[in-house]
């Protein structure tokens, strides 16, 4: 396999699968489906919550900040610079953002099912 440089710059913003919500896919592994990804969240945007089945994905927030409702009813905040990681199988979510958008960069280790 040869090496892959890109920039994000060079690449367009797409509609992610929930509203108010863009991705740039960074790079794509053709060996195993894993993906690096930029997801930038608008103000007052919600994803929903989920798992991957397949897949373990690695979570940091450029900008911004990002907020998670637990099931206890409780909010967990994600500020610029935090790491998290969701084990394949692991329900996370629903994330959302307030007033500010919210940018990150996650890393999905397989195939996104």
């Amino acid at each position: 396999m040869d090496r892959f440089v890109v920039h994000q710059d060079n690449l367009e913003w797409v509609p992610a699968d929930f509203p108010r919500a863009q991705m740039k896919v960074l790079y794509m592994d053709p060996r195993g489906g894993g993906q690096i990804m930029l997801i930038h969240f608008e103000p007052h945007c919600e994803m929903p919550g989920h798992s991957h089945i397949s897949s373990d994905e690695a979570a940091y927030i450029l900008e911004g900040e990002l907020r998670q409702r637990l099931e206890s009813g409780e909010e967990e905040v994600y500020r610029t610079g935090q790491f998290a990681f969701f084990p394949a199988g692991v329900a996370h979510g629903p994330f959302f953002t307030g007033d500010e958008s919210c940018t990150i960069i996650s890393v999905f280790y397989g195939p996104l099912t």
